[in-house]
């Protein structure tokens, strides 16, 4: 069985800066938990976050190679039918792959944090058996988002129109300065509704993606569900909790704003070399200014991943803590290469 690392220790002995993973975390404690986490598990969690980017990548890159093939020889256009097609299962197949392998570094992470680590393939085969589930997830999560905007901007729109009626209708709009002229505080209602719509709809796309904050996790870790049971899981077990989660993605965001400047910071270098070579009008610098960006926003999003899957593993620890009171043990029977994996976290209770 993998080593587990000290600091993650549930007994006291771990020392006086070590949160006491057996009581609820604080937003610091569980922000600190999760870097901790990320730090100690760097090397694997960024090899498997690279494996996930880089299934993403390949029907990119294999659709830029189609592109650039049809545009160059101006035939075969009629084969069109049967690449389109075939791209898009590829993009479906690498994108539940994708999803598969982000969600093991959660699950390793979890693992750890109930001391009871994984091996990396271990944790994979079970998230790859799983891994149309993992896409079903976050399709249903950005039908969930889509429909949820849909019905705020068509109350938005409601609210809109009974404001121009009560303000004057058509003549407010035709000419909004002579309306005010008689009446400004036309003008002041207007912009504070404008507000309060676009404050509204900030409050809700953040309240509901916080919860369902932990989507993964639950199909990750808990045996025998689908996907909608894991964004029930989600769901129920952040009631109660936005605020606090909120806070601690805020923090981590926060802690995140150094290595963005510092992206920036190498973007600027790059575009400054590369000017010198290739004018700004050239095609080759368009080119050069595209990739050398597009590349550093792969690398961001390979050592970024990692750190937030820790979070998201912390903070559904605590959650699960919190509103079961229960032990959590990971249990890894012998693996069957029939479903290739049943490696599980089951429910203790916590010892008298």
């Amino acid at each position: 069985m993998p080593a587990s690392f000290d600091f993650m220790t549930l007994s006291p002995s771990s020392g006086p800066n070590s949160p006491d993973l057996t009581q609820p975390l604080t937003v610091g404690n569980a922000v600190n938990v999760g870097f901790r986490l990320y730090g100690a598990k760097l090397k694997p969690y960024l090899w498997l976050a690279t494996r996930s980017t880089l299934w993403v990548l390949l029907p990119i890159m294999l659709a830029i190679a189609l592109g650039l093939f049809y545009a160059t020889t101006q035939r075969y256009f009629a084969t069109l039918g049967l690449v389109i097609p075939a791209w898009v299962v590829l993009m479906v197949f690498c994108s539940a792959r994708s999803y598969s392998l982000s969600a093991a570094i959660a699950r390793l992470g979890f693992g750890d944090l109930t001391q009871q680590p994984e091996s990396i393939e271990s944790a994979c085969r079970y998230t790859r058996a799983r891994q149309w589930q993992f896409l079903w997830v976050y399709v249903l999560l950005f039908l969930l988002g889509a429909a949820v905007s849909l019905l705020f901007y068509i109350v938005a729109a409601v609210v809109v129109v009974v404001m121009l009626v009560f303000v004057g209708g058509t003549d407010f709009l035709l000419n909004p300065q002579s309306a005010a002229l008689v009446n400004p505080g036309l003008i002041l209602l207007a912009f504070l509704v404008f507000l309060g719509i676009v404050g509204l709809l900030i409050w809700m796309l953040t309240w509901f993606s916080i919860r369902f904050s932990v989507p993964d996790l639950p199909l990750a870790v808990e045996p025998g569900l689908k996907a909608t049971q894991s964004l029930g899981r989600s769901w129920e077990l952040t009631h109660k909790n936005v605020g606090r989660i909120f806070l601690i993605l805020l923090v981590t965001w926060s802690a995140t704003i150094p290595l963005q400047f510092v992206i920036q910071i190498v973007l600027g270098i790059a575009q400054k070399a590369i000017v010198r070579i290739y004018p700004e009008n050239s095609p080759l610098y368009g080119l050069l200014t595209f990739g050398s960006s597009f590349l550093i926003s792969l690398l961001l999003g390979i050592f970024t991943m990692p750190l937030w899957q820790s979070i998201k593993a912390t903070i559904y620890y605590d959650l699960r803590r919190r509103r079961e009171g229960l032990g959590l043990q990971l249990s890894n029977p012998e693996l069957d290469d029939g479903d290739f994996g049943s490696a599980d976290i089951q429910d203790s209770a916590p010892p008298r």
